[in-house]
């Protein structure tokens, strides 16, 4: 039985560094797509967005104007939430008074040149309050009660007009949606026939929700995923399953606004997990796996308003899974192609700069993004000494990746975070 893995804590923060690594993913070539789809060269620049002053960082989410949020390490070991700008670097975001840890999930598009409103948590192991930090860095607690039985509440998206998503846990896990306006509302507990499990992983702008939760429609498993569209006004609208497969497992991980919904598709008939985009009218589309045959791995996490989707996925050459492009007609590209160490791409704005996080050396991992080269100008792009493609052709560990390798820990972009933070402080 798959269990959605409880978000524990959250502790990182990060120094102002901006190295870039443009070596490892300048003009990807074009490589056989044993899968299928049509690969296309894409010429990006990877850039190395540092720490805080401590061991790792990862991003969590990138705005138009290419702010990134997340969390890093401090001198300290403590974890705090970071946001990064070309111009400011890495900032430490801080928590609220009298916690230690901090962590930002998600960044909204602003007019400022910092970036728009960050959503996050601040406090310590089990005990966790949802946070908003304005475009200036004040932070401020967000109002949001508890299920009852719940002991956290674990904010995972938000819009500009209020509403925020995400999950309780303690126990089990059940996704929410809240707002000022009409309170707290159990998307897990009131979903036809009720979930003992669930999560919100997105919102769209209108309030559109992307769920995921435990069913027991499956006839040769006891429980089984299942993804949910969400909107007050008309309610729950299942993607149901590719070919109607009732022992299928559907975990949405992300949408856009047009309602495109991407994340990973696990049936009995096949090792692994396939990455897929959904759309109304079209239904399922599977994306393309480096492995061929019924071996292929991998998980869509983000998706642009054109369509591109970014993951990650098995690469067999290399061993590792590796942060990954599907483009609109289907072409799967690795993002650093020089480097064969375990990778994954968390989020993709607009403009199609992508962010990340990476192995970098034994037991270290920094967040990255990946812009296209259209966008490379300025010392901020400029390649670091330090870093050539040489440095990374050997394969690295890092506690996390076994994170990256498992369909469990994806069960909600949450779970993910909460598996990398429990591995770091484990190691």
């Amino acid at each position: 039985m798959h269990r959605l893995a409880i978000m524990p804590v959250v502790a990182l923060l990060i120094c102002s560094c901006n190295t870039p690594d443009a070596a490892l993913g300048v003009d990807g070539a074009p490589e056989e797509n044993a899968a299928g789809g049509t690969l296309t060269s894409v010429s990006v620049t990877r850039v190395d967005l540092g720490t805080l002053g401590g061991v790792s960082s990862y991003a969590a989410d990138i705005n138009s104007g290419n702010t990134v949020v997340g969390w890093s390490e401090t001198p300290a070991g403590a974890t705090h939430a970071f946001r990064w700008s070309a111009t400011e670097g890495m900032v430490d975001l801080g928590t609220l008074p009298g916690d230690a840890m901090s962590r930002a999930v998600a960044v909204l598009d602003g007019g400022m040149q910092d970036g728009g409103q960050i959503l996050g948590v601040s406090g310590d192991d089990g005990r966790w309050t949802p946070v908003i930090w304005s475009t200036s860095g004040s932070i401020s607690a967000l109002p949001i009660p508890l299920i009852p039985s719940f002991s956290t509440a674990l904010p995972t998206d938000f819009n500009a007009r209020g509403d925020v998503v995400g999950s309780d846990a303690g126990g089990l896990q059940h996704g929410w949606i809240w707002s000022d306006t009409h309170g707290k509302y159990d998307l897990s507990a009131n979903i036809q026939g009720g979930s003992s499990e669930g999560s919100a992983s997105a919102v769209t702008g209108s309030g559109l929700v992307v769920l995921t939760t435990a069913a027991n429609t499956c006839k040769d498993t006891p429980q089984c995923w299942r993804t949910y569209l969400w909107t007050q006004a008309t309610g729950y609208d299942p993607l149901g399953t590719p070919g109607n497969d009732p022992e299928a497992n559907v975990a949405g991980l992300a949408l856009n606004e047009t309602g495109t919904v991407v994340g990973w598709v696990a049936s009995a008939a096949t090792w692994g997990a396939t990455p897929y985009r959904w759309a109304a009218g079209t239904g399922f589309t599977p994306l393309a796996n480096y492995s061929t045959g019924t071996s292929g791995y991998g998980y869509a996490t983000a998706v642009s308003s054109n369509g591109t989707v970014v993951g990650a996925d098995f690469d067999p050459a290399s061993e590792s899974i590796v942060a990954s492009m599907w483009l609109a007609n289907g072409g799967i590209v690795k993002l650093s192609p020089d480097d064969p160490n375990p990778s994954v791409a968390v989020a993709i704005n607009n403009v199609g700069t992508i962010t990340g996080w990476t192995a970098l050396s034994n037991g270290i991992n920094h967040a990255v993004i990946w812009k296209p080269s259209s966008q490379a100008s300025g010392a901020a792009l400029r390649p670091s000494a330090s870093l050539t493609t040489g440095v990374f052709r050997s394969r690295v560990s890092t506690a996390s990746a076994k994170c990256l390798a498992d369909p469990q820990p994806i069960a909600s972009r949450e779970a993910l975070f909460a598996c990398v933070i429990n591995a770091d402080r484990k190691q």
